[in-house]
């Protein structure tokens, strides 16, 4: 394993957890006991370590660059539908599982914080990745990044097979100006959060770091793009972006080497590779909890934040148990199914 895989794996590991415990300070009654007597904790969590956000943007967008950088796209839609394969299955279930503990819990829980109990059509436009555009309320509150991801994916596959014609440096080139123009415009435009060229600035920071260190030509074209994003911020200040450009500098820079795997490092590989579903399932872990809390009537903070750690814990194990006992088999089965209609279609 390359020693940026280990970066990778930190991360995706980290701004996982900020991710987490920025939902357990936006929902639930425990948020609102434990803001009694550490309001400055919650404010950060609640306000701050949602940025962590865009270190998943710029590590998906690495991720999905390296996956393309040698490789010519020439089936797109073979990509697309891989891409789809590997986040649709799982987030069907943890949909199914969040709505299932929702309507579990709802007599217990006051707030209107709770989606709503889904119909067909919730359900239908959540499998096909297009609820936020098709007005569709969330069923959770990571729904809408999955649909991003989905997005900003089928994005690139659609510049390699139109650009890849015309060279790798037409490509870098290609994808640094929608970059460049997501900083310097659609980034700065709220109305467009949901599309993914809202998001292309830090998405496609992190395909470029990726490239940066295939030639010179793209090691420049990566220069270039990160003077062009210190611009961006001159004109308008904005967190996500510096976060997110730090983030690709950081992977950019990484020299390559092999790493000594130690146990903790393993631990922190496993942790890493359940991120997702743990970024999926995790509302429905708050949602038992804050039903929980209600039903025992507790009402300290310190209380609160034990509940809090001990929700998280278990957050992140069923995250590592679906994974392993969910995730990946269904990506296996789906993948030899896939091989095997491929192999009747041209037999």
């Amino acid at each position: 394993m390359l020693e940026r895989s280990f970066t990778v794996d930190v991360l995706k590991v980290v701004a996982a957890q900020l991710i987490v415990w920025h939902h357990f300070s936006a929902y639930g009654p425990m948020a609102d006991t434990m803001n009694l007597q550490w309001p400055q904790l919650i404010h950060w969590l609640y306000f701050d370590a949602r940025q962590a956000v865009q270190v998943f943007l710029v590590v998906g967008g690495f991720l999905a660059g390296q996956s393309v950088m040698n490789k010519p796209v020439l089936y797109p839609l073979i990509h697309i539908l891989k891409r789809y394969v590997r986040l649709a299955p799982i987030f069907i279930l943890a949909i199914s599982l969040i709505s299932l503990a929702v309507a579990l819990s709802r007599a217990n829980i006051q707030g209107d914080w709770l989606p709503s109990a889904p119909t067909f059509m919730h359900l239908l436009a959540h499998a096909l990745l297009v609820h936020d555009l098709a007005g569709v309320e969330a069923l959770s509150s990571g729904a809408w990044y999955v649909a991003i991801d989905f997005q900003l994916f089928v994005l690139l596959i659609v510049l390699c097979h139109q650009l890849q014609r015309f060279g790798l440096r037409m490509l870098s080139l290609g994808v640094a100006l929608l970059c460049v123009l997501s900083m310097w415009w659609f980034n700065r435009i709220d109305e467009l959060d949901l599309w993914a060229i809202y998001f292309f600035a830090a998405y496609g920071l992190g395909i470029l770091a990726a490239w940066a260190k295939r030639s010179s030509f793209d090691a420049a074209v990566f220069g270039i793009t990160v003077l062009l994003a210190l611009g961006a911020l001159w004109i308008e200040y904005r967190t996500r972006l510096s976060l997110a450009l730090l983030t690709a500098i950081w992977l950019a820079i990484k020299p390559k080497s092999m790493v000594h795997w130690t146990p903790m490092k393993r631990v922190v590989h496993r942790l890493a590779n359940s991120a997702y579903v743990l970024f999926l399932t995790h509302f429905g872990m708050i949602v038992v909890f804050s039903a929980i809390w209600n039903i025992t009537h507790l009402n300290n903070p310190v209380t609160a934040f034990a509940l809090t750690g001990f929700a998280w814990c278990c957050c992140v194990g069923l995250g590592l148990f679906l994974h392993e006992k969910a995730e990946i088999p269904v990506h296996h089965w789906i993948s030899h199914q896939s091989k095997l209609m491929f192999l009747r279609l041209t037999n």
